[in-house]
C-alpha cells in the first residue's frame, strides 16, 4: 500500500516541479521584458511565490523518490525484475542526468527549462510503467489495491479483515459472556 501512495506522490511532485519549472522561465522571461520600477511589488511577491513551488517540489521529490526506489525493490523481489531492469529506475536517472543537464544548456530560459521538463515527463512515464507493470503481477483480476483502500476506515474493503464496523461488534454476547451477564444484571437493577 506504501507503494502505491509513493508513486502517486511521484507522480505528483514531478508534474508540479514541471509546471513550476515553465512557470519559472515565463516569469524570468517577463522580468527581463518589463521595465524595471514597473510592478516590482507583483513581480518579487511571484518569483517568491515560484522559488517557494520549486523549492517545494524538489523537496517532495527527494524525500519520495528514494522511498519510492526502496517499494520498487522491495516489489521486485516479491514478483521477480525484468531482466533490463524496471523503467521506473531509468526514469528517475534520467531525471537527475536532465536535472543537472537543465544547468549547462546553453541559451536562454527556455533552453534551460527544456531538460527539466522532461526529465519529469520520463520519471512520470517510467514510474506509472513500473506501476502497471507490478500491478499486472500483484493481481491482475482484481482492481487496483489503492482503488480497494477505503480511506475512512483504513481498511481493505474487499479483505474478509477489514476495519469496517458490524452489528456483530456491538454485540457484547459476543465478546465475552460475562460481559453480557453484567449488562443483563445492571439492566435489571434499575
Amino acid at each position: 500500500m506504501q507503494w502505491y501512495v509513493a508513486t502517486r506522490r511521484v507522480v505528483g511532485f514531478a508534474v508540479a516541479f514541471a509546471v513550476a519549472v515553465l512557470g519559472s522561465a515565463v516569469y524570468v522571461d517577463a522580468v527581463d521584458a518589463a521595465p524595471a520600477p514597473r510592478m516590482v511589488t507583483a513581480m518579487t511577491g511571484v518569483g517568491v511565490g515560484l522559488g517557494l513551488l520549486v523549492l517545494g517540489t524538489l523537496l517532495g521529490l527527494a524525500i519520495t523518490v528514494p522511498f519510492w526506489v526502496w517499494q520498487a525493490v522491495r516489489q521486485t523481489r516479491e514478483h521477480g525484475s525484468p531482466g533490463h531492469g524496471h523503467l521506473g529506475y531509468w526514469g528517475v536517472g534520467a531525471f537527475l542526468v536532465l536535472f543537472a543537464a537543465g544547468f549547462v544548456v546553453p541559451g536562454g530560459v527556455y533552453a534551460a527549462a527544456a531538460p527539466r521538463v522532461l526529465g519529469s515527463a520520463l520519471l512520470v512515464a517510467g514510474v506509472l510503467h513500473t506501476r502497471a507493470w507490478v500491478r499486472g503481477r500483484t493481481a491482475p483480476d482484481r482492481p487496483y489495491a489503492a482503488d480497494r483502500y477505503d480511506l475512512v476506515s483504513g481498511g481493505d474493503t474487499s479483505s474478509p479483515l477489514a476495519a469496517q464496523p458490524t452489528a456483530d461488534d456491538w454485540n457484547a454476547a459476543q465478546w465475552d459472556p460475562d460481559v453480557d451477564r453484567q449488562i443483563e444484571r445492571r439492566r435489571h437493577r434499575g
